[in-house]
């Protein structure tokens, strides 16, 4: 039997620090001061490895409004876990459709309705 890791299927595929700056064109420091400011997800393993989560790099940068976001949500939790899960889960409308995650909507432009959606959740998991 081979384990296999439920994170992985959350947040998908990760790049190292090297392979992140090469795909946005930074040198490796412009990457750790990018995670230090929240310009990036930096997610800490076990292991200590670094990764940053493929789905906050679109069209060879980093989604636009990713910054604010984080920020945000940091209010109501410093797991960067958990901001990976709630950027990338697809709720279900009630129905048992998917409504599209977080950052696909990021992606769509819809920076107001995530901020808002990212002040409620961050409220409710500092209470």
């Amino acid at each position: 039997m081979t384990y296999k890791n439920p994170w992985a299927e959350i947040i998908g595929p990760c790049y190292t620090p090297a392979s992140l700056a090469r795909a946005l064109r930074w040198t490796e420091s412009e990457v750790a001061g990018a995670a230090a400011s929240l310009t990036v997800l930096e997610l800490l393993t076990d292991e200590g490895t670094l990764l940053y989560p493929a789905f906050q790099v679109w069209d060879g940068r980093v989604v636009a409004g990713l910054q604010a976001v984080l920020r945000v949500l940091q209010t109501g939790t410093t797991s960067r876990w958990t901001w990976a899960q709630w950027l990338n889960t697809r709720p279900d409308d009630g129905d048992g459709n998917e409504l599209p995650s977080s950052i696909e909507r990021l992606r769509a432009g819809d920076l107001t309705g995530v901020l808002l959606e990212a002040r409620n959740d961050a409220w409710a998991w500092s209470s």
